[in-house]
Formats: C-alpha cells, structure tokens, sequence
C-alpha cells in the first residue's frame, strides 16, 4: 500500500493516522510505504515512527496494490505517476487540502465523519453509496496506561495545534480553568511544545481540551475531555453527548458560538465518574484492530473492482484536466503574490525567474 499525506514530520490528525494505519498494516503482514511531495521530509521522513516515506514515486521499492489517499495533491500526484494502481480517497476535513477529488481509479471514498460524508455528497457530488464512514480509531497496543480520574481535578492541559496563544478560545480557557483551581498547561504548534509519545503524556492530566484525534487518544488514557473546534470551546464528553460526539470525531462546528468564561467553567463543573465510563466506552469501541480489517476489506473490493474495470485512457485524462483547472487559479494567484513580492508568499526552492 501506499499512504499519501500533505506532511508527515507533523503529529496532527491525518499525520496520525497514516502512523496508526501503516503500523496496523504492517502488523498483518502488508508492506506500506507512506508518500509526501514536501522535499523536506528527505531530512524528518517521519522520524519518531518506523514507517517507510518516499518523495520519489519514480523509484519505489515495490509497485503498490492500492493508493489510500490523503489530501488531494499528493494523492492525485500519486495516480498520475502510478498507472493502472487503483486508489481510495480518504477525507478528514472541510479545508481545501482535504477536497475530494474524482478519478475513475478513484473507487471508493472514506470520511472521518458523517458530517463529513454528507459534504462530499453535495460539495464533490459523490455517490453516498461510494462513501464510507470510517471514525477514526486508537491503538490499545500502544495506549495500555488508562488513568483513574480523582474525585476532584488539578490538572488541564489544552492540547490543539489550531488556536495560538492570543486566540479568544485559549483566553476564555484560561481564565476559566484558573476560576476552577487547576493547574493549565499547553501543547500544540503554536505553543512550541510537540507530543511525540501522547500515550506517556496523556495520562498526567485530568482533563484535556482536544478535538479529533486528539481527543481520542485523551479520552483512550482515561482523561475526561473537553472538545474544541477550530474557533471555540465545546462540551465536555459525556454518555449523553458520546454518540453525537463521536458521529463528528468530537469536534464542533466552525460556525459555533464564541468562547464563554461561564459556558467553559460550567463544563469544567461537570467533571464526575461519568468521565470514566466514558473512557472504557471508546476504549470498546475505537480500537484500531477491527477498524484495520474492515479498510482492509475495502481495499479489497476496491482491487478488485479495478481488476475488472475496463482501462479509460482519454476518461483518465480528463479527470486529470478538470483537476488541474481547478488548482491552476489558485497557483496563479499564488505565483502573482510571489512576483509581487508578497512577503507572506515564499519562494520556491532552487528556482531562477526572468522576466520575459
């Protein structure tokens, strides 16, 4: 198999699974290779996890059986250079590096959310029969330590790679955990602190602000947690809002309310045992086992359903066309940023410009 992503020496959501999903295949038996553009991962290529990375797809070891594709420009790089490879899509969100694009060696489409997958019906127009929800999920080989919450927190760690220092949400987190006596710390990007080994870290805390994967490997460690979004502060997970939680890789829409002192502090206030039996709840049904072997069948299907398929030279090529056009205006608009000097805009390494 090989895995595409945009980035790879990150520890965000799709960077994670790509690890937790390489791993879990390669426990059965399957050789993957995970593949970025970003010429700088010839320096990280994924260095804290024993997962094979190309940058080259002229030159790798084996010819793969299946692209699992993640963010639209690598993965369609990785059709263009592989022909006759058959490929699924897999979506983890609403921004544009993860739009879904369409291939006819594109077979089968995955999303992280059921959210998610009525966005790729509307915006991408794709079958909902040609989707499959696929929740993310944590792996209990490697998250064995489950804490015991005490009766009362002290410690809160906001873990988010979204939200800087200054963001109104971690202002409002702030001065709420403060309000409710517990010790707050932080990691993410913009707080120059990475989680490497989340399931070491996770457990010294009581409560953790989180969202998508994240939130996961807390609630897998046994932590009552608290989800974000990428503009405020949601509800703390409980077995009343689990389901509707989990439908959405617990996280909450971008549209959603601004952060409040009070509505945090009162979610702070509902931390009880029920955190617990939350925790044993994901624990049973998030484990990674399961969710390798139902891709794995999906793979298989989509292999198939190539093996049978009749080659569309001219189809194909087309559907790299209408791709390309839809790229192209923003490249553009990005290369006359850069002429001009934008200083927002880097250059492109080991490049010469004239201008003729």
């Amino acid at each position: 198999m090989l895995i595409t992503n945009q980035r790879l020496e990150l520890r965000g959501g799709a960077e994670l699974v790509v690890r937790d999903l390489a791993r879990g295949l390669q426990t059965r038996g399957h050789s993957v290779l995970a593949y970025s553009s970003d010429l700088g991962e010839r320096e990280r290529l994924l260095e804290n996890d024993p997962v094979p990375v190309a940058t080259d797809l002229e030159h790798l070891p084996f010819r793969p059986d299946i692209i699992h594709g993640q963010h639209h420009l690598d993965a369609m790089t990785a059709l263009s250079a592989l022909p006759d490879v058959p490929a699924l899509y897999h979506c983890h969100g609403a921004v544009w590096r993860d739009w879904a694009p369409q291939h006819p060696r594109i077979y089968h489409y995955l999303a992280m959310s059921r959210t998610l997958a009525e966005r790729m019906m509307v915006e991408s127009n794709i079958a909902e029969t040609n989707i499959t929800i696929w929740l993310n999920a944590v792996d209990l080989e490697r998250f064995r330590t489950v804490r015991k919450l005490p009766p009362k927190p002290a410690r809160a760690l906001f873990f988010n790679s979204h939200h800087p220092p200054e963001s109104e949400t971690v202002i409002a987190i702030r001065t709420a955990v403060r309000r409710s006596g517990l010790e707050l710390e932080f990691a993410g990007y913009h707080f120059g602190k990475k989680i490497d080994r989340p399931e070491v870290t996770l457990p010294s805390y009581d409560i953790v602000f989180a969202s998508g994967k994240s939130a996961i490997d807390a609630l897998a460690c046994g932590c009552a947690v608290i989800v974000l979004g990428r503009t405020s502060c949601g509800e703390m997970v409980r077995s009343e809002n689990y389901d509707r939680l989990r439908e959405v890789n617990f996280s909450i829409a971008v549209n959603s309310s601004p952060p409040s002192v009070e509505k945090i502090e009162a979610q702070i206030g509902r931390y009880s045992a029920d955190c617990t039996l939350v925790a044993e709840r994901l624990r049973r049904e998030a484990d990674l086992g399961p969710a390798i072997e139902r891709v794995v069948e999906i793979y298989e299907r989509v292999i198939e359903l190539h093996r049978v398929a009749a080659v569309d030279l001219r189809a194909e090529s087309l559907a790299t066309s209408r791709y390309l056009r839809k790229i192209v205006p923003l490249i553009k608009a990005v290369d006359d940023a850069r002429r001009l000097g934008h200083p927002s805009v880097l250059q492109p390494q080991n490049s010469a410009e004239s201008d003729d």
